[in-house]
């Protein structure tokens, strides 16, 4: 191993280290938050950070001109805001920072309604209006992108730093690892090869050569950073495995690191070392969708994926269909149930219904995919006779896929059910709520405007913060702080978005507020 990398210290050439060499002292410091994204560009020359913006009230005299056409990242959606019920300048005054500050503070949204998860992906992917210094200030936007990518959602990540274009060094950094994760990396990498401004770092670039057919330039340019001593001993490592795995035939491999980067994860699986992704962030998931993965690494990876709405329903019932538990217990046994209900609401059998919803339904919450099994067993109930306690999980169905008229069909005689049918049916009143939270529910349905704590946000056209911080109460904890849950509602309402307010109600109350 010493010879082989002393050999490739000499056979790089002057203009290679001078052609690289610019690379070299570039800072690699982290572009993110995510503590995961790749190492895959060289950070530009420092330069001042945007100020935040201070309230207009407050503005000097000094005016700074921006071209009104200019074209912001920001600008950049996938539906239109109205789409989701939302005045398109939702963001008003609100500066980037101020934005991005907000949209960090949102827990993972692991205890949040289902419903909040689909609407903050659906939030973060729609064409607003940009802030007010969106032209200077970019971090929004990269929050947004990192936000999605944190969640899962590749494509609809992917799709909008298309739309605003990858050749820049953060956006880049998102879209490669995007690649990366999605298997479409020969794409980046000529991008890499096209757009020098990239400034890509070592191992980024020594990989996209590699990956496009340039072993030996790969070669030269790793011996260019050995002789620089600007690699890590592992990084060194896996890169000479990765380029000449010869050299280290029976040699065991070294130790992947506990969290990776998409571009180590790739790396690893090239020298043979395929790291599990069930204990990596959901985005890595991904990866595992391939026909080349194994069965049961696909069906967690699916069931994570679903659970996470970044993958469609069906996608995760083909997944299922394709062969027989191979064992008893943990996925097996989700196979099993979820395969007996299919088989059952195909047949349209009420009888075979009967015995198959509950444990399917139970396979479900167990996999985290409810809200997403929930809109497709909906569809699938029309019309079976089902028996007394086989309606009530289907009311629970029905319910959370925002189905108001079959939730009545199944509706039983219980207040706690006539009390979460009255809310989906829009009705508001003196409802009979069942505990604090359910109380709190209807006096958030029932009160108008604003609250207090929102209303000095609301009335400084910062929507957007004021939308983000309802999130924050929903999304954790509201089951502990009815108060906040009420004023959360208010707010949601007064910003035009009833059927939300009303769908989280309802799926607070199925979790939290049961007598």
């Amino acid at each position: 191993m010493a010879a082989s990398s002393a050999l490739m210290r000499l056979s790089c050439s002057l203009a290679v280290l001078q052609f690289l060499l610019p690379a070299a002292w570039a800072s690699d410091q982290p572009l993110s938050a995510i503590d995961w994204l790749s190492d895959s560009v060289a950070q530009p020359q420092a330069e001042p950070a945007p100020k935040d913006v201070t309230p207009l009230a407050a503005l000097p005299s000094e005016i700074s001109v921006l071209p009104l056409d200019g074209n912001t990242p920001d600008s950049a959606g996938l539906l239109p805001a109205e789409q989701l019920g939302l005045d398109p300048g939702l963001w008003g005054r609100s500066s980037a920072a101020d934005l991005a500050r907000a949209l960090s503070t949102l827990p993972d949204g692991t205890n949040a309604p289902p419903v909040l998860n689909l609407f903050l992906r659906d939030l973060l992917t729609a064409e607003f209006d940009p802030p007010i210094d969106a032209a200077i200030d970019d971090r929004f936007f990269l929050a947004r992108i990192d936000r999605l990518l944190s969640m899962g959602h590749l494509r609809e990540a992917d799709e909008l730093i298309r739309r605003v274009g990858p050749e820049e060094s953060r956006r880049f950094r998102r879209a490669f690892d995007i690649a990366l994760l999605m298997g479409t990396e020969t794409e980046a990498c000529r991008i890499i090869e096209s757009a020098p401004d990239i400034s890509p770092t070592y191992p980024a670039r020594i990989f996209c050569l590699a990956r496009l057919g340039n072993w030996q330039v790969a070669a030269l340019t790793l011996g260019s950073a050995e002789a620089l001593g600007i690699l890590t001993p592992e990084e060194e490592g896996l890169l000479l495995r990765f380029l000449d795995p010869d050299l280290f035939e029976g040699d065991s491999l070294p130790a992947p690191p506990r969290l990776p980067s998409p571009l180590q994860f790739r790396l690893f699986e090239a020298v043979g070392d395929r790291i599990p992704t069930e204990q990596l962030p959901v985005a890595f998931a991904v990866a595992d969708l391939s026909s080349t993965i194994g069965w049961k690494a696909r069906l967690r990876a699916s069931e994570r994926l679903a659970a996470a709405d970044a993958l469609p329903i069906g996608r995760l019932l083909d997944v299922y269909a394709e062969g027989k538990p191979a064992a008893s217990g943990d996925v097996w046994e989700r196979v099993g149930a979820i395969g007996s209900l299919v088989a059952a609401v195909e047949a349209k059998d009420g009888d075979l219904v009967n015995s198959a919803l509950a444990p399917a339904w139970q396979a479900a919450k167990v996999g985290g995919y409810e809200k997403a099994f929930a809109n497709w067993v909906a569809a699938h109930l029309e019309g079976l006779v089902l028996s007394e306690s086989t309606m009530r999980i289907a009311f629970e169905i029905a319910l959370l896929a925002e189905d108001a008229r079959l939730a009545e069909h199944f509706v039983g005689d219980s207040s706690e059910s006539q009390f979460l049918l009255a809310i989906a049916k829009g009705l508001r009143g003196a409802l009979p709520g069942p505990n604090m939270l359910a109380q709190a529910v209807v006096r958030g349905l029932a009160a108008h405007g604003p609250s207090p704590a929102y209303r000095v946000l609301i009335e400084g056209d910062r929507g957007g913060e004021a939308l983000f911080r309802a999130l924050l109460h929903l999304m954790d904890g509201a089951a502990g702080n009815p108060h906040a849950t009420q004023q959360s509602l208010m707010l949601l309402r007064s910003l035009g978005l009833e059927p939300l307010a009303r769908q989280v109600a309802i799926e607070l109350v199925l979790e939290h507020g049961r007598a």
